[in-house]
């Protein structure tokens, strides 16, 4: 595993806690906000990610970011995993934003965890990894069951918010709409590889 690529985790990291540390007025800034968004302000649809509603809220998603680079680190180099992570918020964004219109403010790592989780299970898939398809069977069923009503009442008492399951939902797509993306691309470069050859 990369050094780089692990200074990378620890840097989306520690972006999450400075901010979390930022004045009130600041944060507002950074949230996703329908509204703002409406209005131009489209860094909201990254930087909302990287804000928690609490300590709780924070912590979990470190330690799920933390767990996420143990399982699938390894695929990555540290310019892969600014690349996969910076689409992931951006996609997660504008998904929640073109389809999620009754969600009006949003924070939080989640989306992003879902889709690294989708993407990696993929890739896990792709290289014979037989884990990747219990964990893409197992994120499904959290997310088709969050989607037909399932209680959260336990997370949302935890990180004091409702549950953004959309943002699971467009991060978990987003995952695989990059995953599908990237597949596609292996296969091009493949066949003009054996040409050049």
């Amino acid at each position: 595993m990369q050094n780089g690529t692990l200074l990378t985790w620890f840097a989306v990291i520690a972006i999450a806690g400075l901010a979390h540390q930022l004045p009130e007025t600041a944060r507002e800034w950074l949230v996703y906000d329908r509204g703002a968004i409406a209005a131009g302000q489209y860094w909201r649809l990254a930087s909302g990610h990287f804000l928690h509603t609490n300590l709780n809220h924070l912590l979990m998603n470190c330690g799920a970011l933390a767990i996420l680079w143990y399982m699938f680190g390894h695929y990555f180099s540290a310019l892969k995993a600014i690349g996969l992570l910076s689409l992931l918020c951006v996609l997660c964004g504008v998904g929640l934003f073109v389809f999620a219109g009754d969600l009006y403010r949003y924070v939080g790592l989640s989306g992003v965890l879902h889709g690294l989780i989708v993407w990696g299970s993929i890739e896990d898939v792709r290289r014979g990894q037989r884990l990747g398809v219990l964990l893409l069977l197992g994120v499904s069923a959290k997310i088709a069951w969050e989607q037909l009503g399932g209680d959260t009442s336990a997370t949302a008492a935890f990180i004091e918010a409702d549950v953004a399951i959309a943002a699971h939902l467009y991060g978990a797509v987003a995952g695989l709409l990059i995953a599908l993306a990237t597949a596609l691309v292996s296969l091009a470069v493949r066949p003009a590889a054996r040409r050049v050859a």
